[in-house]
């Protein structure tokens, strides 16, 4: 089976701090954006969003929980690949072990 990673995922940038006793320093301090985390429920609907709350992410009907920026790898078929790619997400092919896909890609990490 062709395992795959999970892309198109979307960031936020992080709040900048303002106001009387902050150092302007932080208003030139540019942190890089951070990644959105997903959640995908047992009936095949996906959110995303900044953070979730431990109640939403220990929640009955939660199938899987992707943190944000972490590297999120499923098999082609599988739930998670089905309700993700109905959400709109896409993949990267990721070849493990010398198996190879029938079709040409030029990323064989």
């Amino acid at each position: 089976m062709i395992q795959v990673q999970l892309l198109g995922r979307g960031t936020y940038g992080p709040s900048v701090p303002t106001g009387p006793d902050v150092s302007p320093l932080w208003l030139f301090f540019r942190s890089p954006p951070a990644q959105n985390s997903v959640i995908v429920y047992t009936d095949g609907h996906v959110v995303e969003q900044q953070t979730f709350d431990n109640d939403d992410i220990q929640a009955d009907n939660v199938q899987v929980f992707i943190l944000g920026g972490t590297d999120y790898r499923t098999d082609v078929g599988s739930f998670e690949y089905t309700s993700l790619t109905d959400a709109g997400y896409t993949w990267r092919n990721v070849y493990t072990g010398n198996v190879y896909s029938e079709e040409y890609d030029t990323d064989y990490n």
